[in-house]
């Protein structure tokens, strides 16, 4: 018998993070590695080329955090951001992603999606990185 993989939904990615990642630094540090391994994929790479920038925000925000460097993020958020994350590295969502010119797609949705939800506690999180950088500066 064949044991099918069960498809990941954003819902089902929420519900993961919040039971699972938000109050663990161990696994949601572990995402991070998975989700920058997939990132190191030339094919992946080119993609996801038009949210790229954005995913690599959504980890920067995810190290901060836990790292205890920027903790004005409220719960909602990082549990969104996280779920973007599980989505993301789902080979097996609404279009799997080993098919080539559309399996990320749906990521970028969700992507897209979480980011526009979530704009004014990522200019937060930027204003604020832009004031650690002038600070190394000095």
């Amino acid at each position: 018998m064949v044991k099918k993989k069960k498809v990941m939904t954003f819902q089902k990615a929420k519900k993961e993070a919040e039971s699972d990642y938000v109050s663990s630094e161990s696994k949601s540090f572990n995402l991070l590695s998975t989700v920058l391994k997939l990132l190191s994929d030339p094919r992946v790479r080119r993609e996801v080329g038009g949210f790229f920038g954005k995913i690599m925000l959504f980890i920067e925000m995810i190290r901060e955090y836990f790292r205890g460097n920027y903790t004005e993020l409220p719960l909602k958020t990082i549990t969104l951001i996280i779920a973007a994350v599980i989505y993301l590295v789902s080979p097996v969502d609404a279009i799997p992603d080993f098919i080539i010119g559309i399996g990320f797609v749906d990521d970028g949705a969700v992507v897209a999606y979480v980011f526009n939800s979530l704009s004014k506690d990522i200019d937060r999180f930027k204003t604020w990185k832009e004031g650690e950088e002038g600070l190394d500066l000095k």
